[in-house]
Formats: structure tokens, sequence, C-alpha cells
């Protein structure tokens, strides 16, 4: 019977790219890694709220909107790449195969890469038609209907896909034993 694996760990597997057995090292870099996250995330918005209670009373419309762009930016660009600089430093992500299945692990990640950019690609293309419609009041089909709309979506499919091919295939490491 095939021992099944928590949600917890599935997620945390998931969010930390870590393919493979999730050993004692393992928990320990992520509990390290995401200790660390949380300990600049609540310094940061213990600041920011502070900031942003001064300037409420003379700018409360400004101020919001600068408060969530900015918890914005630092929540997804900032903390995230310190998730993934810290997780490659430990090597969480790393791939170890045997020379053997290194070919097989390389058209495994290809095909993902080919993947996912067809879903970025899909999903930004009609992404756009719908924030056209909402925008400019015009129906979706007169945005999908247009080549210069397609062309970009598929230089985002591209472009996408292959960033992702570099990353997996940069996560792959041959087994020296």
């Amino acid at each position: 019977m095939k021992n099944k694996e928590p949600l917890r760990i599935k997620i945390i597997r998931r969010f930390y790219g870590i393919e493979g057995d999730y050993d004692e090292y393992k928990e320990k870099e992520v509990n390290r890694i995401g200790n660390n996250a949380f300990m600049g995330l609540w310094w940061y918005f213990l600041v920011a709220n502070f900031i942003a209670c001064i300037f409420a009373f003379k700018y409360p419309v400004q101020t919001l909107w600068v408060y969530i762009g900015i918890n914005l930016f630092v929540s997804v660009f900032v903390v995230c790449t310190y998730l993934m600089i810290a997780s490659q430093k430990s090597k969480l992500n790393d791939v170890e195969v045997e020379k053997m299945d290194f070919q097989t692990a390389k058209k495994k990640v290809l095909r993902s890469g080919i993947l996912a950019g067809l879903y970025f690609g899909i999903s930004m293309y009609f992404l756009g038609a719908l924030i056209n419609w909402v925008s400019e009041n015009e129906t979706v089909v007169s945005y999908i209907h247009t080549p210069r709309n397609l062309i970009i979506s598929i230089f985002q499919a591209i472009f996408f896909g292959g960033f992702m091919y570099a990353i997996g295939r940069s996560r792959i490491k041959k087994q020296t034993k």
C-alpha cells in the first residue's frame, strides 16, 4: 500500500520546488528559510503599517493604493526571490539523476517547459481579451481576432516556456556515484 503524503508536505514540496525525498535535512532547511522570510516580513509590515498610519490621515485614498502596491511588490518579488535564492543555495531543489537517466530527465524538463509555455501563452491571450473587454467595453471577439495580440501571446509563450526550461535544466545534476 502506498504511503500517502500529508497535504502540508505536498504544499511545501511544490512551493520550494523540492523533488525526491523530503528528509530531515530538507525539512530543517525549509524551516530555516521560512523563518527568515517570516521575520523579515514581520519587521517590514511593522514599519509599513506605522508609515501608512501616519500618512492615512492626510492622504487616505492615495495611502491605501500605495500601501497595497508596495506590499504586493515586497510579498511577490522580494520574498519570493529570497525563497528561490535561499533554496537554490541550500540545494533543496536540485534533482540528482544517474547518468543513464540524464537524457530522460532532460526530455521531461523540455516537455514541462513546453506545457508551461503553452499554458502561459493561452492564459495571457484570453486574459488580455478579458481586460480589453472590461476596460474598453468592446467585445472579446474583437480582441481575439487581432493578429498583433496573437503574435504577442506566442512570443510570451516562447519566452516563458524557454525560461522555465532553463530553470528546470539548471536544477538537474548528474550523480557522481
